[in-house]
């Protein structure tokens, strides 16, 4: 019977044997191997045998020593990790490639604890790290002259790519023909990250750079998504828009257009919208996210001003078909968009127009009743070069009362009409 037909024999009979095996109390010394002896309780594991099997695994792989190459460090350097960190992350990655070169030797249970061996053969390891590397080295150069030959957004994806195959074997540095020339495969896929990120060219255009408050009111930025190396646009590439603490995500469309609606200001003030290349939407669908090429896209901004309108003021104010002396909205008006818009008598961006009037809907009834006057209110906005009505406001049937005269009681209507007029043009003006 040979040794392949034994194993299974074997390793049932140290499942159930009461016979504790000699690898359960003494190291194994076959010079020939890599030994992992797991022991877990079973009262701290939901699956004892599995975790004992873990631990058996990761005692193998301690064992495995890792170069530290020069170009192992420029990794560490470059990507702002520690050596302990990219040691551990190399390890990982080969111990999972090498899982099918494990030969589990057998389980042993106690009452209380679960034992796993597992051992590998050194011969095996050196030839099995030796097939794996090279085939990782053809399919890392294979993504490289992918990324070349047809230039896209795609082309990032296969660097990274690149990168994922060849990173659990950068301790030792790798040496392929790329054009004709030897080159370290690590530095090549580095700068090929470099050029393809430096390829992606945004130019950002506002349709209004300098916004008037309440006459621009839409507005938007274009993002041209274009090849420096062609010219040509690129279609797909996931942009970050910033603007103040929002940030979004757009991709281009094909022809290599983003288009972002600037949302409606309601103060003078002077912002930057910043936008850049994000890496962390074209990368999303690579399999393993913590193994990633350090990667840098230059943030863009473009500024937008945002300064007062031209407003000229048309007031029209009656109280009981008599002009105010002293009109009352209109000062008003103008205090409480003081911070929005400039009031000139002439170069208006806008017209205001108020008409308002009171009006007395029965006389007196005695000398110990108050007068009663009623206001009506109307203030529109006009824009001046499309003769447009964009924000307007009407108030009517507002008593006011006063001992002493109708006319003052009509003073006493404006009063309440102008803080009604006032807070009806906030709520609308926040909700443009």
């Amino acid at each position: 019977m040979n040794r392949h037909s034994l194993f299974p024999i074997l390793l049932v009979w140290f499942g159930c044997s009461s016979t504790i095996p000699d690898w359960a109390t003494n190291q194994p010394t076959d010079s020939n191997y890599w030994h992992g002896i797991g022991r877990v309780e079973k009262s701290q594991y939901t699956n004892p045998r599995s975790s004992a099997k873990e631990y058996a695994i990761q005692e193998v792989s301690s064992q495995i020593k890792v170069n530290i190459s020069s170009e192992m460090k420029t990794v560490i350097r470059e990507s702002n990790g520690s050596l302990k960190t990219a040691t551990s992350m190399v390890m990982k990655s080969r111990v999972d490639l090498l899982l099918p070169e494990l030969e589990i030797v057998g389980y042993y249970k106690t009452k209380d604890a679960y034992f796993s061996y597992v051992r590998l053969n050194k011969q095996k390891y050196r030839a099995a790290m030796a097939q794996l590397r090279e085939n990782a080295k053809e399919t890392a150069l294979g993504y490289i002259r992918d990324a070349d030959k047809n230039f896209s957004v795609q082309s990032l994806l296969l660097v990274q790519k690149a990168w994922q195959e060849i990173s659990p074997f950068t301790d030792e540095p790798i040496q392929v023909f790329y054009q004709g020339k030897s080159v370290h495969l690590y530095s090549l896929i580095k700068r090929k990250m470099g050029e393809y990120e430096d390829r992606i060219q945004l130019k950002g255009q506002l349709d209004i750079p300098v916004m008037k408050l309440l006459v621009d009111r839409e507005n938007s930025l274009q993002i041209s998504v274009i090849d420096r190396s062609t010219n040509q646009p690129l279609s797909g590439v996931p942009i970050s828009i910033e603007f103040k603490n929002d940030e979004n995500v757009f991709h281009s469309d094909r022809n290599g257009l983003i288009r972002y609606e600037i949302p409606i200001q309601s103060t003078k003030s002077t912002f930057s919208i910043y936008y850049t290349l994000n890496v962390i939407e074209l990368f999303r669908d690579l399999s393993d996210q913590s193994n990633l090429l350090p990667s840098n896209p230059k943030k863009q901004s473009i500024q937008v001003k945002v300064v007062p309108a031209r407003v000229k003021i048309e007031s029209n104010e009656k109280n009981l078909d008599r002009l105010l002396k002293r009109p009352m909205i209109k000062p008003a008006l103008k205090k409480a968009f003081s911070r929005r818009v400039e009031f000139v008598n002439s170069g208006e961006d806008m017209v205001m127009k108020i008409e308002s009037d009171t009006y007395v809907k029965s006389e007196r009834t005695g000398k110990s009743y108050p007068y009663f006057t009623y206001g009506s209110a109307s203030v529109i906005f006009l824009d001046t070069q499309t003769g447009e009505e964009f924000l307007a406001t009407h108030v009517s049937n507002i008593k006011g009362g006063d001992f002493g005269s109708q006319s003052t009681a009509g003073i006493r209507a404006y009063e309440k009409m102008v803080k009604q007029i006032i807070l009806e043009l906030e709520n609308q003006l926040l909700n443009l």
